[in-house]
């Protein structure tokens, strides 16, 4: 799992922004971290047809 942690310098430095651009860091660690949440997921919808195709596979091999 990822953490949200960031380094309290990074924290301080973000505070030094204005208010639009610390509103804007912060939706595109929100899209980074979606795009790492499907990216990494393991039960994308390709991921999921070929374990349902992995055991009709082995199950055709077990009952022939």
């Amino acid at each position: 799992m990822w953490h949200t942690h960031r380094k309290p310098v990074a924290v301080v430095r973000e505070w030094t922004l204005p208010i639009p651009e610390r509103r804007a860091a912060r939706a595109e660690r929100r899209v980074e971290a979606q795009l790492r949440r499907e990216r990494d997921s393991e039960w994308t919808p390709e991921r999921r047809a070929a374990a349902i195709e992995a055991e009709r596979r082995k199950w055709d091999f077990m009952c022939s």
